[in-house]
């Protein structure tokens, strides 16, 4: 059966956000290692600081990491200064855990630098490709997040 013209462009879609997101990687990955933070801690604090709190179990679930790994992770965080623990007020038996002022600084910081990069690639595009671009973008979040009107 012949492959439709929709099913190509999907998975050039496909392509092209994996190449952007290589490249995303590629460039900010000097600024990561300047962090001095292991992979596991730099995961884990990015998923703490883009949430209102985590339990250690709920970490470990988002990490796909074991609970002693979550706890292990989250005390080095604790220790820099990028995390805190606390015990959850509606439940004394759960810690719950947050990204700290210099957490949120570093996440930030980092996240600026991939802004950056975007707004310098898309500085090379035409008005056309840009418009373009931020129409198939939009929709596609809608899609991803349920939010489409329909």
């Amino acid at each position: 059966m012949a492959e439709s013209s929709r099913s190509r462009d999907e998975r050039e879609i496909a392509r092209t956000l994996r190449t952007v997101n290589e490249e995303l990687h590629r460039v900010n990955l000097p600024a990561w290692l300047q962090l001095g933070l292991p992979a596991a801690q730099l995961k884990a604090l990015i998923t703490i600081a883009s949430g209102d709190g985590h339990s250690i179990t709920g970490l470990a679930a988002d990490l796909g990491i074991g609970e002693p790994a979550a706890s292990q992770v989250v005390e080095q965080l604790v220790r820099r200064g990028y995390a805190a623990r606390m015990q959850d007020p509606g439940d004394r038996r759960r810690a719950v855990v947050t990204a700290t002022v210099a957490g949120m600084e570093l996440v930030s910081h980092l996240r600026q630098g991939r802004r950056e990069h975007v707004h310098e690639w898309l500085g090379s595009l035409s008005d056309d490709d840009v418009r373009a671009l931020a129409r198939g973008l939009s929709a596609l979040a809608e899609a991803a997040t349920g939010s489409t009107g329909s």
